[in-house]
């Protein structure tokens, strides 16, 4: 089987060093992120603004489990695979058990995302208001992962959502390299990326004296809620 490349902001430190596991990224190995390339070896507040990264360790593929899934939004040979670590204990009972990971194709490295946490609190009371943000999570409470993608304009962050309470749909912003998460206060989803703009449009559900509707709004790769995007939709 072709050995597939994996992980993302060490593409060109792996190039130079000629490593590719048992090494660790931080604020020290620092990496640029170009929306159209991916990313570029330079100062590490150039990728994200701060100096409060944290460690995380780049893996080989052989490293990662054998089911993992490549998820269908790639970007270059930027992709985000997910794995089933442990099944849903069945009808009604715990939610399954996801591991996250984001991976350089071209490379051969492959960083661990997360791994949900089924029992994770729920935050909508937090997210209260038609033009509420996004509010941080720590990154060991990600309820679900059942799809992820690339954050549009940042292969550097990952998006991840799941279904874990059978009615809203929990979506999160993950910076691996900080160790944060951001939960949007989306209960339908992600319904496109936008690239260029940096923006991911969500949808959420509501109802009014007609009865439920749909809308769509969008929000920057920080959680920020920018603007409500077309009208009411009804099915």
């Amino acid at each position: 089987m072709k050995k597939i490349l994996l992980c993302s902001i060490a593409a060109m430190l792996f190039m130079a060093c000629g490593n590719k596991t048992g090494k660790t990224v931080s604020d020290t190995d620092s990496l640029a992120v170009d929306s159209i390339n991916g990313p570029v070896v330079d100062k590490h507040s150039e990728i994200t603004g701060s100096k409060d990264s944290t460690e995380v360790d780049l893996l080989d593929i052989d490293e990662m489990p054998k089911t993992t899934v490549r998820q269908p939004d790639a970007h270059f040979q930027h992709a985000v695979y997910v794995n089933i670590d442990k099944p849903a204990s069945g009808e009604g009972e715990m939610d399954a058990v996801y591991s996250v990971w984001l991976a350089d194709e071209r490379t051969g490295t492959v960083i661990k995302v997360c791994v949900t946490n089924p029992m994770a609190e729920a935050q909508w009371q937090k997210m209260n208001g038609k033009d509420a943000d996004a509010v941080d999570v720590p990154i060991t409470q990600i309820a679900s992962a059942e799809k992820a993608y690339i954050a549009p304009g940042d292969v550097s962050k990952v998006i991840v959502e799941g279904c874990p309470d059978g009615r809203n749909m929990w979506t999160y912003i993950i910076d691996p390299y900080k160790g944060t998460a951001k939960q949007l206060p989306s209960t339908e989803g992600v319904v496109t990326l936008e690239w260029e703009k940096k923006e991911i449009i969500a949808s959420s559900y509501g109802y009014d004296d007609d009865g439920r509707y749909s809308v769509k709004k969008a929000y920057s790769l920080e959680g920020k809620f920018l603007r409500t995007v077309g009208n009411k939709e009804r099915e």
